[in-house]
């Protein structure tokens, strides 16, 4: 039973892997989430700011996942959005990428 549990449990993550975008919220975050509802719901949340604050005026959009970003503050390797959703999501919205 634990056999063929574990590939299901593998495929499901995967599947659920591929439905997660990227959406650069404001000038300074883009959040990893199934929606830009939820990644706007979430970061609200997660910072305490509401609307105005955290959105302002931005026309929030959808980020390609094979964009390349610096990988952390010392700049020296590039990584795909995609490769930091693929780390990273745990099943929760996240800030993927930030310039802060």
């Amino acid at each position: 039973m634990n056999e063929k549990s574990l590939p299901m449990a593998g495929m499901h993550q995967v599947t659920e892997l591929l439905k997660v975008k990227v959406f650069q919220v404001n000038e300074c975050d883009a959040v990893a989430a199934f929606s830009l509802e939820e990644a706007k719901e979430w970061y609200m949340k997660e910072t305490g700011l509401d609307a105005k604050e955290a959105f302002y005026d931005y026309k929030a959009e959808e980020v390609p996942l094979d964009k390349l970003i610096w990988e952390d503050e010392t700049m020296k390797n590039k990584i795909s959005v995609y490769q930091v959703v693929q780390e990273y999501w745990k099943g929760q919205p996240f800030i993927a990428v930030s310039s802060e």
